[in-house]
């Protein structure tokens, strides 16, 4: 199994790198393959030499967080296609709003199942940005699209399910603190694949 984590940033401490490092980590201790994509902020990070780290330069910079995520995305989803036009995956893995529109037009390039970890929405963090409107729908299409949602509290289950209206299926809960929790994401991919190749054989 091969998987693609889209991650804004890639560094050592931040809570979302981490998480994504974590996850790598594990997959590729199981014998799978994992590339993370993720932006070139020449910041350091530590990593298993097993995981592919591809970092992708943005040389703009756009007047909010906003809009230069968006641009961001956009070099995300070529440096993807590039890649991954010689190299096949099985799973894109998007981490917040800031990666959604990256990984789910890979996804729907590629015909592959996508998951979104959620690590807090614009409701829990206050609407304080002044883009939070337009933050919030991004959260809204990157849960509609994904097949899978993990979070990694109760507080954010609640949020997606009566501020963001997400179907309780759709949503797994995750105790990053718990011992191999990994293992219950790479049992969720698992999972997604099945399916698909049910589908498919139908």
């Amino acid at each position: 199994m091969k998987i693609l984590f889209l991650t804004r940033r890639f560094i050592d401490g931040d809570n979302v790198s981490e998480y994504v490092k974590a996850l790598a980590e594990k997959a590729t201790e199981k014998g799978h393959k994992a590339v993370i994509l993720a932006f070139e902020d020449n910041e350091n990070y530590t990593v298993d030499q097993k995981v592919r780290v591809e970092r992708v330069p943005l040389h703009y910079e756009g007047d909010s967080l906003y809009s230069w995520s968006m641009m961001l995305n956009n070099e995300m989803k070529e440096r993807a296609r590039k890649y991954l036009d010689k190299e096949d995956f099985d799973i894109v893995h998007a981490n917040d709003w800031l990666t959604v529109p990256g990984a789910t037009a890979v996804g729907k390039y590629f015909e592959k199942p996508i998951v979104l970890t959620v690590h807090s929405t614009e409701n829990q963090r206050g609407f304080n940005d002044p883009n939070s409107e337009v933050i919030s729908e991004m959260e809204w299409k990157g849960c509609k699209e994904a097949d899978k949602i993990l979070v990694n509290s109760e507080d954010t289950y609640n949020s997606l399910k009566h501020d963001l209206d997400v179907q309780d299926h759709k949503i797994k809960v995750l105790n990053p603190l718990a011992d191999n929790w990994q293992d219950s994401v790479l049992n969720t991919y698992e999972d997604l694949l099945k399916t698909e190749d049910k589908l498919i054989g139908e």
